[in-house]
């Protein structure tokens, strides 16, 4: 993995570099083994580099030998030695042994229509030095980021934000309509960011450059067309692919690993890996003890260790929640409310003394169905039937309890009262209420200046939620996960949590190939009746332990609804103290301190929208001053 930046200028030439180096310093922590530039009349091509394929010689950027294309990539290219014998077969000449280089030459072979043949996960930059033209693009679900800045006459581009704002005076001013957007979902949708001025390329998309045009295309979409074969078929083709994808993703010239919690996702990629190789897998997971022992996962990961004959690395996790957090908030391009930053970094820190890769099972909810969420569609069904009466005492009851996260009947609590408040609504809306941070009522109350109840980035969602052809609104629901909160959160913070880190982290569940297929899987078959993950379950039964199919799930949680009453109390009360919002005057101090106060009263478990808030804050103070 790299960070790459840049520079396209429509107007004058670069002769001033400077600007390139301190991006390129900005991106030091992704790249910490090498550096390179190029630069010509027009264009400045930078790269950070953590050498993991042809460690020797695979230094960017790279220029064609005649002259005319020059690449700077960010990401693996996993299927680049096929790649590379088809493009040797039509005359290409190679000088390294890097998937970069079989890039380069597959776009110069076959241009913009070279993606449809890469298997891997990437943000890339290459120059036409004959058409004076810059391509971009990123990879099909969007794990690896490119964010972009246009001040009329230049187009910056680079693999964080914080890159951008060391290269040029960007102006810090804050798009309204993201905020809303981020503090109804915890995160912000492409093409917008948080920064009214920066934009970002969305996944499954290029961008090519000129003087005096701009053009960004989609290149991949996902059918949602059913398959005609049976639930047998599909289970054996389902783990074929999924042993092919990480087979695939084992292609290094260094040392790697795995991240283990013991559920189903990561015990699946560990139990592949360690049929694909001939010495013992690495793996890496972490836990709590003591008043945090309800998220501890340590046990589940040994036995799955034991199991397949790992090479296990343990972390217990003692942080100084206060200080972390404020840290890596500096290293997130944009705030979030998904609290397993936090732990992906210490896990990523504790994986890079020994490996310098790790796969992580992140997408499986996403692609196999896995949220308790998705239930909510199969469960409205029936809520239909139920007497008015009966409806009203049950919201009555459920107001009653006390509602947390972190202790089991209470969080049974939450999860009844979130359904019985949207269990009446229509698909698109319901789910909509259980993934939000706040009611659309609060969200105006946080707000100091209202926000508008449709925007471009909310007709993006229920388009996304209408594409699937399958009429079962389950589908709509995994769709726009796939395009929204996966490539925005989860893959995002993956990224940039392991990339502090300067490990590079693999996501096989996200191979293409094996997202297309499951896309073809009907929604029913993947959740059957109530049971999710049906043909997962089915295609790792006779591989798995029983006991994986049974834990319950946590994805290295951690407990930040007791950390908001304790370790975090003093973080929070002095971040967003009333006399500070209101200096600010972007959220509602009123507002805020009752959030507050019902989270320390556990009248509700307000953890998610208290991490957004107090995340945003730390994140506007050093982003925006």
């Amino acid at each position: 993995m790299c960070g790459i930046a840049g520079r396209f200028d429509r107007e004058t030439q670069i002769h001033d570099h400077a600007a390139l180096r301190r991006m390129c310093d900005a991106l030091q922590h992704r790249g910490p083994d090498d550096c390179g530039v190029f630069a010509e009349d027009g264009i400045a091509l930078g790269i950070r580099r953590l050498s993991v394929i042809d460690v020797e010689h695979g230094h960017q950027p790279i220029t064609s030998e005649d002259g005319r294309f020059t690449i700077v990539f960010n990401g693996e290219i996993y299927n680049y030695r096929e790649l590379r014998t088809c493009l040797e077969a039509r005359g290409h000449r190679f000088r390294t042994n890097s998937d970069t280089e079989s890039l380069l030459h597959a776009f110069a072979a076959y241009g913009p229509a070279c993606l449809s043949r890469l298997n891997g996960i990437f943000a890339v930059a290459i120059w036409d030095s004959q058409a004076r033209q810059l391509f971009l693009a990123r990879d099909r679900v969007g794990v690896k980021p490119l964010y972009l800045y246009d001040d009329g006459r230049s187009i910056w581009f680079a693999s964080e934000i914080k890159s951008l704002l060391a290269a040029t005076p960007v102006p810090r001013d804050l798009d309204h309509e993201a905020f809303a957007y981020y503090l109804r979902y915890g995160y912000v949708a492409a093409p917008a960011t948080l920064f009214k001025h920066i934009r970002k390329l969305p996944a499954a998309h290029y961008m090519t450059c000129e003087r005096d045009a701009v053009v960004t295309r989609q290149y991949w979409t996902l059918s949602y067309r059913p398959v005609a074969d049976s639930e047998e078929e599909l289970t054996g083709k389902i783990y074929s692919l999924f042993q092919q994808s990480v087979r695939r993703e084992l292609v290094s010239d260094v040392p790697l690993g795995a991240f283990l919690s013991g559920g189903l996702d990561s015990s699946s990629i560990v139990q592949a890996m360690s049929e694909a190789v001939d010495r013992p897998v690495n793996t890496y997971s972490i836990g709590f003890t003591g008043a945090d022992s309800f998220y501890n996962e340590l046990p589940d990961a040994a036995h799955i260790s034991r199991r397949f004959g790992t090479a296990h690395h343990e972390i217990v996790v003692h942080p100084d929640v206060a200080e972390l957090t404020t840290r890596l908030v500096r290293h997130l391009d944009q705030p979030l409310a998904d609290s397993s930053f936090l732990m992906t970094y210490l896990l990523s820190r504790a994986a890079r003394e020994s490996v310098t890769v790790a796969l992580s099972g992140v997408g499986g909810d996403e692609i196999f169905g896995g949220y308790r969420r998705y239930l909510g569609a199969r469960l409205s069904q029936y809520y239909d039937m139920v007497p008015g009466p009966a409806q009203r005492a049950a919201h009555w009851a459920a107001a009653q309890f006390p509602v947390d996260r972190n202790s089991g009947w209470r969080n049974v609590a939450r999860l009844g009262r979130a359904f019985l408040t949207a269990g009446h609504l229509e698909p698109f809306d319901q789910y909509d209420q259980f993934v939000r941070l706040v009611s659309e009522e609060r969200l105006q109350a946080l707000l100091c200046h209202p926000a508008a109840p449709e925007s471009d980035l909310l007709a993006q969602r229920r388009a996304f939620f209408a594409a699937p052809e399958d009429a079962d609104p389950v589908a709509g629901m995994m769709h726009l996960d796939l395009k929204t909160s996966l490539p925005e959160s989860l893959l995002m913070l993956t990224d940039s949590m392991s990339m502090a880190a300067s490990l590079e982290a693999r996501v096989p569940l996200l191979d293409h190939e094996l997202v297309e297929l499951l896309a073809s899987v009907p929604a029913s078959l993947k959740i059957k009746g109530l049971r999710l993950r049906h043909l997962q379950r089915q295609s790792m039964l006779p591989h798995l332990p029983r006991a994986v199919f049974s834990k319950r799930k946590w994805g290295f949680g951690c407990p930040t609804g007791r950390w908001f009453r304790d370790e975090l109390r003093d973080l929070l009360h002095d971040t967003l103290a009333p006399e500070r919002l209101r200096r600010v005057g972007l959220l509602n101090a009123d507002t805020v301190q009752e959030i507050i106060s019902e989270h320390e009263s556990f009248r509700e478990d307000n953890s998610d929208i208290l991490l957004s808030l107090l995340t945003f804050e730390l994140w506007r103070e050093e982003a925006m001053g």
